[in-house]
């Protein structure tokens, strides 16, 4: 997802991008911030690209037009992680009782099978289940969701479930999967070991193809990168192999940058 550098050689490649930003979030001490953020408007993304190219400045205007919030997730290398699945529970208490929401809990549950038949130990793995699936729940409160979110044991333990799982489900679906990587890795165990298993590892491409699949929903995502479009800015449509058997087929809608996801919500 990252953009291609060669016919801009005068921008800082992605890596120098990503290194600056690891600084930043060394001196900001961005450790204590929120692990999903409260809904926020779009100056703070204004202030951050202030400087930046123009090409930035207004892809950020397009989406403040287009998207009436956002929410922040930690800058830990699990953003996207945090960022979809705290959306993905947000829908479900927001259309709960609908066709959608049912299809969603069931595909859900079935998804729990990659991880039973994967190897992993069932009676472990189940807590972290556990955990998504109560906060999958609807309460009462609206602010119940993200006070759990912004709980180290519940984002956390959400986290570690997405990536079991995650993993569980490329390796079910190895004959798809391993050509992408093998560029990189020379087996599609390895990729997993190096950049799905470990906590704080950025997801790229393939998880996020791969989360989709495995919960039949679609993500969208919005590319804040430097590459010019007649349409405001670049969107990267995930969708699922297996759909969801409902009309509705809502978006999770996340934007990236490099090196970080946040949540969109896209103007009704």
């Amino acid at each position: 997802m990252t953009a291609d550098t060669t016919e801009q050689p005068e921008r800082p490649t992605d890596q120098e991008i990503l290194d600056h930003i690891k600084t930043i979030q060394q001196e900001e001490g961005i450790t204590n911030a929120a692990f999903v953020s409260e809904k926020m408007n779009f100056d703070g993304l204004r202030a951050e690209y202030a400087t930046g190219l123009q090409v930035f400045r207004d892809k950020i205007e397009h989406i403040a037009s287009t998207c009436s919030a956002m929410r922040t997730a930690r800058k830990d290398g699990n953003c996207f992680y945090r960022a979809m699945s705290f959306r993905y529970c947000e829908l479900l208490w927001e259309k709960a009782g609908t066709p959608w929401a049912e299809a969603v809990w069931k595909r859900a549950e079935a998804s729990t099978e990659f991880v039973k038949t994967g190897g992993y130990d069932w009676t472990i793995i189940e807590d972290f289940w556990d955990v998504l699936k109560e906060a999958m729940t609807k309460k009462d409160d609206p602010a119940k969701l993200l006070e759990d979110f912004q709980n180290g044991y519940t984002s956390d333990g959400i986290v570690t479930w997405l990536r079991i799982a995650v993993a569980a489900y490329l390796r079910a679906n190895r004959e798809i999967y391993e050509a992408f990587i093998l560029d990189s890795y020379p087996t599609l165990d390895e990729f997993i070991k190096d950049q799905v298993d470990p906590i704080n590892v950025e997801a790229d491409q393939i998880q996020i193809t791969a989360m989709a699949n495995l919960l039949g929903v679609r993500i969208k995502v919005a590319n804040l990168d430097p590459t010019s479009t007649p349409d405001g800015i670049n969107y990267h449509d995930m969708e699922p192999m297996d759909p969801l058997p409902v009309d509705d087929q809502t978006s999770i809608v996340l934007l990236y940058r490099p090196g970080h996801y946040d949540v969109l919500y896209p103007n009704a």
